[in-house]
């Protein structure tokens, strides 16, 4: 992942023609990596009935060659149910926590992510990848992904740093 990491880093400098701060190509990488389990767990839950364990299926991706971001994220064994979409979304979100929260605690940085960033990044990611699928509004973001450290850019919809609307 510090390849992975370096290169984001090196191509979002040549684009902003600015120095960037370790912290976004990291959280972009760790963000990016859950999005990969996070998008074949629901996508197998909800369209081939399947609930997929990121490290006991065999996912893998590969990287969208300009942008860095994972494409074509794959799995090798998924285990069938006839469970209603409900249930099996509930079973995709355990597997994929599993895996996501001990990938979020174990990932080096450069730069501290804290603890509570990486679990929140956990949730955060099935929440989106969740809304998405489901054609619904992103939530509220418990992590940050520090997009806003680039010159020009702000926070990110949803982002933690910026205050919710008014309950």
């Amino acid at each position: 992942m510090r390849a992975w990491r370096d290169q984001l880093s090196l191509s979002t400098a040549r684009q902003y023609a600015a120095l960037v701060p370790g912290s976004m190509p990291s959280a972009f990488v760790l963000q990016w990596t859950l999005e990969a389990a996070a998008e074949a767990g629901v996508h197998a839950a909800r369209h081939d009935s399947v609930v997929v364990h990121p490290v006991e299926s065999g996912l893998s991706f590969e990287l969208q060659p300009s942008q860095l971001y994972p494409v074509a994220a794959q799995y090798q064994r998924a285990r069938a149910t006839t469970a209603p979409l409900g249930d099996r979304l509930a079973a995709a979100r355990a597997a994929y926590r599993i895996d996501a929260v001990e990938l979020a605690l174990g990932y080096h940085s450069p730069v501290r992510l804290g603890p509570h960033t990486r679990l929140a990044m956990v949730d955060d990611v099935w929440a989106m990848t969740l809304a998405r699928a489901s054609g619904q509004r992103p939530p509220q973001r418990g992590s940050c992904c520090f997009i806003y450290v680039l010159p020009g850019v702000h926070e990110c919809a949803g982002c933690p740093r910026v205050p919710g609307p008014a309950s």
